[in-house]
């Protein structure tokens, strides 16, 4: 039995890595960022210091995995969302013989649980 090949099947695998990829920078963020902060709070404070070499990095790589991470997990989230499929035929059939509102409309009066009484009532 052959399958019919799904047209979006690339493009949300290609959401999916790039989501992933987001995912698993933001998550090195949370270690190199607070260090970054750490390093500059530091130099910030000793005037006449400069920062050094593993403080770069660790201040290079933080701010690239958290702006980086996040846009590629935005990214790769819309697009995955982007390649969903449409209304299946019969979802269309039924919108078309029932509509797109509710079955039965919302009455608050009928959905009052047991024991409610009104301000008004007296009893």
């Amino acid at each position: 039995m052959s399958q019919t090949p799904d047209p979006h099947h690339a493009r949300r695998r290609t959401g999916g890595w790039l989501l992933a990829v987001g995912v698993v920078a933001l998550f090195i963020s949370t270690f190199t960022v607070p260090e970054a902060i750490h390093h500059l709070a530091r130099v910030s404070a000793d005037e006449g210091t400069g920062l050094s070499g593993r403080a770069v990095v660790v201040t290079v790589v933080g701010a690239v995995t958290l702006l980086g991470g996040g846009a590629l997990a935005i990214a790769g989230f819309n697009w995955r969302r982007s390649a969903w499929e449409g209304p299946s035929p019969e979802d269309r059939l039924l919108d078309e013989q029932f509509g797109d509102g509710p079955v039965r409309p919302y009455d608050p009066d009928e959905f009052r649980g047991p024991g409610h009484r009104d301000p008004g009532d007296r009893g």
